[in-house]
């Protein structure tokens, strides 16, 4: 009898350790980068572009992290080559001075995710945080895995956020910005990123409204600014300007409430409007129009702005504006702390309002507008 309980026991055993064996090894726990498991992202390619060769692209998502060393991406992305539309997101009726237009954002902004990845992550013996994604959504594995090399701050908004960012992300402002060496940042074409993370969730829930930046005495007070990595056209002249890759500063001194200039708060449509006197567009009687509002689900908002003298006397602009996708950066006690986002700027002919493959005149780039307790040092 006790011979075949044991037996018994033997076969169990021996079926339980065939099943461990055939699940393959487990993922190895890794501590979350910096503490923090929810993240938005922006991500892109800004390509050093001779006139045969503009193969920007820019990219915008969540990367959530697990305990168990996986993570995963879900995101929004634009080709310079596919030409990305702007399309109508609400209608600006700020009242004022501000223009009552359509705000624009780019063509699938408003919709689901576009793509995303399945991956794991770790940490280099210097710190830098490593993410390799080697399967699609559906969990199919990928021909060649796409790795990033990210530096990690920690310890941001008293504690509250976290960091990461390309090699060269951060810098003097001007047009010479660095380009990351391929296989520096990752091991495929992306060379330039930015992201922030947290322990809030990504829902809307988490989102802050229009309505509470301006009024809001936590946010309607505070300067957003950041930095902004672009490639773009080296002069204005079409007869020789070819591309380059320039950081600029993101956002800037102003604020949504102050007292002299506040934004205005649309009537009817999620959104907000301001003037801003004293930018590029100076020279002429104009002003530089700007509106941001709320897209979709989750984090989500959009910006557009544009000179009111390329309106030429109408009352809006609607052909080469910019349009720049966003999502919130939120800290673990659900204060909003500034955005990541990207520029998606396809030219138009001014006189069709349709693509015209003028790749030189196209604005690509990343960024970050955050406030101070999350501003690195930056120039004035």
């Amino acid at each position: 009898m006790g011979s075949r309980w044991a037996g018994a026991l033997l076969a169990v055993l021996a079926l339980f350790t065939s099943m461990l064996v055939s699940a393959g090894p487990a993922q190895a726990a890794a501590p979350l980068p910096g503490g923090k498991a929810n993240w938005v992202v922006s991500v892109g390619h800004m390509d050093l572009a001779s006139k045969d060769n503009y193969r920007n692209w820019v990219r915008l998502g969540y990367y959530v992290f697990n305990t168990n060393g996986t993570v995963t991406t879900s995101y929004w992305n634009w080709n310079q080559r596919d030409q990305p539309k702007r399309v109508d997101a609400m209608t600006a009726d700020c009242g004022g001075a501000v223009p009552t237009c359509a705000v624009r954002t780019v063509e699938g902004f408003a919709g689901d995710p576009t793509g995303g990845f399945q991956g794991t992550f770790g940490y280099t013996t210097d710190g830098r945080l490593t993410v390799t994604w080697n399967k699609d959504t559906a969990g199919k594995p990928l021909t060649d895995p796409l790795t990033e090399y990210w530096n990690l701050e920690t310890g941001l908004a008293s504690g509250g956020a976290a960091r990461i960012t390309s090699p060269t992300f951060y810098g003097a402002y001007g047009n010479d910005v660095e380009v990351p060496a391929p296989g520096v940042f990752s091991t495929y074409t992306a060379n330039f990123g930015v992201g922030y993370g947290s322990n809030a969730s990504l829902d809307r829930a988490s989102r802050a409204t229009m309505s509470q930046l301006i009024n809001d005495p936590r946010y309607n007070a505070q300067p957003y600014k950041g930095a902004f990595v672009v490639t773009k056209a080296s002069s204005s002249d079409p007869n020789t300007r070819t591309g380059i890759v320039g950081r600029e500063g993101a956002g800037g001194t102003w604020s949504f409430g102050a007292a002299s200039n506040p934004w205005r708060l649309c009537n009817g449509s999620p959104c907000t409007g301001w003037l801003q006197p004293n930018s590029s567009c100076s020279g002429t009687d104009k002003d530089r129009v700007r509106y941001i509002g709320e897209v979709g689900g989750g984090r989500r908002n959009t910006e557009e702005y544009w000179c009111q003298s390329l309106a030429q006397g109408q009352p809006c602009y609607k052909h080469n504006s910019h349009p720049r996708p966003m999502l919130q950066v939120i800290d673990d006690s659900g204060k909003f702390q500034g955005w990541v986002g990207v520029e998606a700027f396809t030219h138009v002919s001014t006189s069709t309002g349709l693509p015209d493959s003028s790749w030189v005149a196209g604005y690509w780039g990343i960024f970050d507008t955050v406030s101070a307790a999350l501003q690195p040092k930056l120039p004035n």
